[in-house]
C-alpha cells in the first residue's frame, strides 16, 4: 500500500524527519534549539507532506536525502512559523536602518518574493540590489537561509 509520510520540523525550521508515521502525532522539542516540533499546518491543521512511497517501488533513500523544508502551507497558503519568523526578522533589519520610511516600506513589501520566484522576484531583487545596498552585508544570512539558490545568486552574485 502507498504510503504518504509526514515532515516534523520544529517551530524554527529544523527538520528532524521527512519520514514520519501518517497515523502519529508528533510531540517533543528540537535537539538543536528547544522549539517545539509540529506536523501539520498551525493554521489549518493540514499535514505538512513528508516523502511517498507508492506502491510497487522501492527507494533506496541515503540519510542525507531529505526533502527540502515548505515554506507555506500548500492547502491554505499561510506561511509556515519558520517562514513568518524569518520574514519578521528581515524586516526588523529594516526598520533598524537609516533607509527612508519610504524606502523601508518598498523593502518591506518585496519581502515575501524573496522567498519564491514569482513575477514580482526580479523586482524584489533589483529594489534590494539598489535601494537595499546599505543594509545587505547585515541581511546575508537571513536572505540566503530562506531564499531560493536562484534568488541568493541575483543578489550576492556568488
Amino acid at each position: 500500500m502507498a504510503t504518504q509520510y509526514k515532515q516534523s520540523i520544529c517551530l524554527n525550521g529544523h527538520q528532524i524527519t521527512d519520514e514520519f508515521s501518517p497515523n502519529e502525532t508528533v510531540t517533543g522539542y528540537c535537539e538543536q534549539c528547544g522549539a517545539k516540533l509540529i506536523d501539520s499546518c498551525p493554521h489549518c491543521k493540514y499535514p505538512i507532506e513528508g516523502f511517498y512511497y507508492p506502491d510497487g517501488v522501492v527507494y533506496l533513500r541515503s540519510p542525507n536525502d531529505k526533502l527540502p523544508v515548505p515554506k507555506y502551507c500548500k492547502k491554505c497558503g499561510t506561511p509556515y512559523p519558520w517562514t513568518k519568523d524569518s520574514l519578521d526578522a528581515l524586516n526588523e533589519v529594516i526598520q533598524l536602518s537609516n533607509l527612508s520610511i519610504q524606502d523601508k516600506e518598498s523593502l518591506q513589501a518585496s519581502t515575501p518574493d524573496l522567498l519564491v520566484d514569482t513575477p514580482r522576484t526580479k523586482v524584489a531583487v533589483l529594489k534590494w540590489k539598489t535601494i537595499g545596498k546599505s543594509i545587505l552585508n547585515l541581511a546575508h544570512d537571513i536572505i540566503v537561509e530562506v531564499a531560493s539558490e536562484s534568488i541568493t545568486k541575483a543578489i550576492y552574485g556568488n
